[in-house]
């Protein structure tokens, strides 16, 4: 799947609240800078947001195909694998 397909999907489940709220903060770019604000700072922060969101999905969409793996055999897994000795 291209990047621009992979960002249609993203926009098509996204909710409309939040691309309003992507669509204002594209805007601001395009205007005159505040000093009180930190657009790019703000934008970095956007994209993290996104970024975790479209993350969590996946996720979701994985555990739902039935790719998960119960949280207490994942916990195992990784004490075994660092070697973490168990809560007493």
């Amino acid at each position: 799947m291209t990047i621009k397909e992979l960002l249609i999907q993203e926009i098509d489940s996204t909710p409309d609240e939040q691309l309003a709220d992507l669509l204002s903060l594209v805007r601001s770019l395009k205007s005159t800078p505040h000093p009180q604000l930190n657009t790019y700072e703000q934008l970095l922060e956007r994209i993290d947001y996104l970024e975790t969101i479209i993350g969590i999905r996946k996720g979701l969409e994985s555990f739902d195909r039935g790719e998960g793996i119960p949280a207490d055999r994942a916990m195992r897994a990784l004490q075994q694998e660092f070697n973490i000795p168990p809560r007493l």
